[in-house]
């Protein structure tokens, strides 16, 4: 069941209506029939499961509908919210537990993203207290839960109605097994993701145990885990601390020293006369700019390479194929934070603005455009 109101990333119901439909499906009779659609792409993703210990029995104890929609509620919301300041996604609730992914992690060099699942799990672990204390004051029953991850190839889809990414595959389903061998208030990883961290310059910030397949209830395992903890040494977690303090302030000021070079645009409109003109523009600017007149083919094209390759996708709203609507889904898909500018020459802006409600009015540029006016709005994105 998907959790209306946490932070998985939003797909919009014009994926796969008519040209002629774009902004609108009243007339659509399957709309109630909820239909997968796979995106035939898959890539390489850190996936976590927490799950909590035992809630079957926590909530036949708590009296009245109103104290049991408290308990979940609050888990699942501070479970969300520190998911999302860690720059994870989650994909659905299954009840009592959440399945979320780190999309970022599918740049395997990019060890912030994966430093990002460890502190994650053991952010969630810390914020047990606080939980409790939060229950004890309501009269809820103390929770415990259990955290696991795993890195691998999954399947990418999207929901047609509800407009939600979903993950399939193998990566996704060790990832639940291998919750259970945590101990209540632990975070497990498998040993594919323990492989590539034992690669990264932060192994050392970080306290793994392997695990004994045979000690965990429900028997013997068939799967290599380790145990995730903080480093015991006070002097040493500080160390740790001041050192990603440092690195955090150098990233913003490279950022902010990047020249138009180092910033990849994605250009895409079916008309040649202004995809021309617009490379050209861009590209005087010493922007690196690749140009697609075809929309299907500038999705292959944007799935076959690292999804965070682009840092701006500028395209049109109408165009064959796949409109910008639909493009823009399934670009969210690969990339949920995927930047982009739409073209358009539509008076309906204000409808696609409530289609797409995180973008920004000044994110949609009515054709024509004054050169400087556009180069402007480019800038301003890529600055952000």
């Amino acid at each position: 069941m998907n959790c209306i109101g946490f932070d998985s990333p939003i797909y919009y119901r014009s994926m796969n209506q008519p040209e002629e439909n774009v902004l609108d499906n009243s007339n659509n009779s399957n709309s109630n029939i909820e239909q997968v659609t796979f995106i035939n792409c898959a890539h390489k993703y850190c996936v976590c499961f927490i799950d909590i210990v035992d809630s079957t029995k926590n909530t036949c104890d708590i009296n009245g509908a109103i104290k049991i929609r408290g308990y979940y509620s609050i888990f699942l919301n501070t479970m969300s919210s520190i998911i999302k300041r860690h720059n994870g996604r989650v994909i659905k609730n299954a009840g009592d537990g959440l399945l979320y992914y780190f999309p970022k992690t599918v740049d395997s060099k990019n060890e912030l993203a994966f430093q990002d699942v460890l502190d994650c799990g053991l952010a969630m672990i810390e914020a047990n207290k606080s939980i409790n204390q939060n229950f004890n004051q309501k009269g809820l029953s103390s929770v415990c839960y259990r955290i696991s991850a795993n890195y691998g190839k999954v399947e990418l889809a999207i929901s047609v109605n509800s407009y939600n990414v979903d993950l399939f595959g193998p990566t996704v389903n060790i990832c639940s097994k291998i919750n259970h061998l945590a101990s209540s208030n632990e975070m497990v990883v498998n040993g594919d993701l323990y492989e590539v961290l034992k690669g990264t310059s932060f192994y050392q910030e970080y306290s793994f145990r392997a695990l004994d397949k045979n000690c965990n209830e429900d028997g013997p395992s068939n799967y290599v885990a380790y145990s995730v903890h903080p480093i015991d040494d006070a002097s040493r977690r500080k160390e740790i601390e001041d050192k990603r303090k440092r690195k955090f302030f150098e990233n913003q000021q490279n950022h902010k020293n990047l020249t138009n070079s180092s910033f990849n645009i994605l250009l895409i409109d079916d008309d040649e006369d202004i995809l021309f003109a617009f490379n050209s523009i861009i590209s005087s600017e010493g922007y690196n700019v690749t140009s697609f007149s075809s929309s299907s083919n500038a999705l292959i094209h944007f799935s076959d390479k690292n999804p965070y390759f682009y840092h701006l996708v500028i395209m049109d709203i109408r165009m064959p194929e796949l409109n910008g609507i639909k493009l823009y889904s399934q670009l969210k898909v690969l990339n949920p934070d995927v930047k982009v500018l739409f073209l358009s020459a539509l008076n309906a802006l204000d409808e696609v603005l409530s289609i797409f409600p995180e973008i920004k009015h000044s994110e949609i540029i009515r054709k024509p455009i004054e050169s400087n006016a556009l180069l402007t709005i480019i800038k301003s994105i890529l600055c952000r």
